[in-house]
């Protein structure tokens, strides 16, 4: 049964978004504020960032590295909600997290190239990545906080799931910098811009009613999410 939802899940996200309200208004937030100017190459206190990603390089097992190289998708959070995702409207559920994330990454990348900090590897060839590699901007990390979409969204789906979402999406986060792709800081400014993010988007009717839609067909009526 399990088996079959992933599969359910994994075709739903291959649909595309159809939903067209607007989960994060833009401008916001002033997110280039929110998490402040980065350490900078050539400080000490970038060179500790990047002893930290040479360490953990140097310690990291293969089951880090396996855990490492995985997607950042809904497939990647199902083993936790399991078989609840046959309880709710899968497709909704999917085009709300594509949409929420669209939406938020204009405004990171917009922070990403302002503040324009190389990638790890960039900076130091002995620095040896397992991640997802590509050679853009580092702070924040994207990746930590579409991590945090997921884990939000999901946890105000399946709130008895709660812990273990959150508790992944950390892990996710931080096996960026094990990974040799980001700094800490990254990660950091990453859970800081994804919480608020949150926050702006819980604020939104549009999300509400996203979440009675995914809700339908439930045993559990839906819940108001707490300010």
């Amino acid at each position: 049964m399990f088996k079959g939802t992933v599969a359910v899940v994994a075709l739903v996200a291959l649909a595309g978004p159809a939903i067209s309200a607007q989960f994060y208004p833009a401008n916001s937030l002033d997110s280039v504020a929110l998490i402040g100017p980065p350490a900078e190459p050539g400080t000490a206190e970038f060179d500790k960032e990047m002893f930290t990603v040479m360490w953990l390089q140097e310690s990291r097992t293969p089951e880090q590295v396996d855990f490492v190289q995985k997607s950042v998708d809904l497939e990647r959070f199902a083993p936790i909600v399991a078989t609840g995702l046959l309880n709710v409207d899968t497709q909704v559920l999917s085009e709300t997290l594509d949409q929420i994330i669209d939406e938020v990454r204009d405004d990171y990348n917009f922070v990403k190239a302002k503040y324009d900090i190389p990638r790890p590897f960039v900076i130091n060839d002995t620095v040896e990545p397992v991640a997802t590699a590509f050679p853009v901007t580092s702070y924040p990390s994207g990746h930590t906080i579409r991590a945090i979409v997921y884990t939000s969204v999901l946890s105000d789906v399946f709130p008895e799931h709660s812990d273990a979402l959150e508790d992944l999406g950390r892990e996710i986060g931080y096996g960026r910098v094990i990974g040799g792709v980001h700094y800490p800081m990254d990660v950091v400014s990453g859970q800081v811009l994804g919480n608020a993010y949150m926050e702006v988007i819980r604020d939104q009717p549009a999300y509400h009613e996203a979440l009675n839609a995914i809700q339908l067909g439930s045993d559990d009526v839906a819940m108001p999410i707490s300010q």
